[in-house]
């Protein structure tokens, strides 16, 4: 019997309510590797103020960087559609993370003049990573839902209100939260 909270790749997980972590408070992770060394995600709901023309001016549009974790801010990874793309790692759901980002980048300056969604992608600054056994552990006391697909709502798609979403489609207790402040207690 397999355990439906069992992480693996290609996963979301969507933080309870009240976990008391500053940075995964209300937070929907998506996660691109599980093994035996630990595991790596990206939070999919933390936007930034930041756009990645910002940093990359050849990319045309406004693409904004989202906050994918607290290891590694000042790194800058992506996650994207291109399964031919060299270097990208496959990371489940026809998700790919990294890879040759001049190649990236003209395919997506082609799909936009074109007016075409062939090549979807997503910018964050830093990562979500646990050490082996840790998110496991986590799950079992209770910090972490694990959603497997078909997802609700595309991984590429998710915004900052991602997490209040998922808390009323879980239903029941969680639908309560929904409408909560990140901080409760400072209403």
């Amino acid at each position: 019997m397999q355990n439906k909270n069992r992480p693996q790749k290609g996963v979301l997980l969507i933080s309870k309510p009240l976990i008391g972590d500053g940075f995964f408070e209300q937070s929907v992770v998506y996660l691109t590797a599980h093994g035996k060394d630990g595991s790596l995600g990206f939070t999919l709901n933390k936007n930034s103020s930041l756009l990645a023309q910002d940093f990359m001016n050849q990319l045309p549009g406004e693409d904004p960087i989202y906050y994918g974790g607290p290891v590694e801010q000042d790194a800058l990874f992506y996650l994207h559609t291109m399964d031919t793309l060299n270097g990208a790692k496959q990371a489940g759901n026809g998700l790919y993370l990294g890879g040759d980002y001049t190649v990236l980048q003209e395919a997506i300056r082609t799909a936009r003049e074109l007016n075409l969604e062939s090549v979807r992608c997503k910018f964050f600054l830093g990562y979500s990573g646990w050490a082996a056994g840790q998110l496991e552990e986590e799950i079992s006391q209770g910090t972490w839902i694990v959603l497997k697909p078909p997802f609700e709502i595309e991984p590429l798609e998710l915004t900052s209100e991602a997490w209040r979403k998922y808390m009323k489609t879980l239903g029941g207790e969680f639908a309560l939260w929904a409408n909560a402040p990140e901080d409760p207690w400072m209403n």
